[in-house]
């Protein structure tokens, strides 16, 4: 297990990588530590070998109540450098949320308790996101005079823009049942963290290959033309047609066994 400014774990356990926001006691609300330590999670997720999947949690009662604001201003020669954008131009707080995605698969975050802020922001970021129909769902950055700044006009670029429109400026909170509703969640469990990793674990036994080409399809697709859409999806069908993964999954199937992929 590596830990990570003494509020961040990650563990992996079968091509799976679990990241876990530890500072229970505060709802795992966004100090500096924190903030620094998910940004050195997301970097040791691109080191690692063979990795499939990653699931995102919180330890304790929440996710992730959001910006731990007095925590925040108690270094305020801090602040500057999170609104500072780096060579991929991203700056610190864009990264929190969006920097999942560097490590090149799926990410599923766990949602209970409290998802407010920068919380929900962070779990908008990641690919899918399993909820408890309780846990409380709210971006609070209106209530202290500012906006969403976590790459939420990327990562909220799929969900209704009235929905967005409503929860930013409002800051109203909703449960995790009617956050399914409006599209912000994509499944509702019970036990979120145990439904997470049940879908990490599916999808890591699926060809490596055509996951990370699904992925590329459905992240460029909006951008382009129909015509270019059509034509990216046959360009990444002709890298998968006859690969290796594709004969492997095709044998699997035919001797109703499990695949077995590199």
């Amino acid at each position: 297990m590596h830990r990570f400014a003494d509020r961040v774990t990650l563990t992996v356990a079968t091509q799976v990588a679990e990241v876990c926001l530890a500072r229970p006691d505060r709802h795992n609300g966004l100090d500096w530590a924190m903030i620094d330590g998910l940004l050195e999670a997301q970097q040791q997720l691109t080191r690692l070998d063979g990795l499939r999947a990653v699931v995102l949690k919180g330890e304790g009662e929440s996710f992730c109540a959001g910006l731990d604001m007095a925590a925040i201003l108690a270094a305020p020669e801090r602040l500057p450098a999170l609104l500072a954008a780096g060579a991929d131009g991203r700056n610190p707080v864009q990264r929190l949320a969006l920097g999942w995605r560097d490590a090149g698969v799926p990410v599923i975050a766990a949602l209970h308790g409290h998802v407010y802020g920068g919380g929900l922001q962070i779990a908008l970021g990641a690919d899918l996101r399993v909820a408890h129909p309780e846990s409380r769902l709210a971006l609070l950055e209106i209530d202290w005079g500012i906006m969403p700044d976590m790459g939420l006009s990327v990562s909220g670029a799929g969900l209704r823009p009235d929905v967005l429109r409503e929860l930013a400026w409002t800051g109203r909170k909703v449960t995790g049942a009617e956050a399914h509703s409006l599209g912000l969640v994509t499944r509702l469990a019970p036990d979120p963290a145990e439904q997470a990793m049940a879908l990490a674990g599916t999808i890591a036994t699926r060809s490596p290959r055509a996951v990370a080409a699904i992925g590329e399809l459905l992240e460029r697709a909006p951008s382009l033309s129909p015509a270019e859409r059509l034509a990216l999806e046959a360009r990444l069908q002709g890298t998968l047609l006859g690969g290796d993964e594709q004969r492997e999954a095709v044998d699997a199937r035919l001797a109703g066994r499990p695949p077995r992929f590199p």
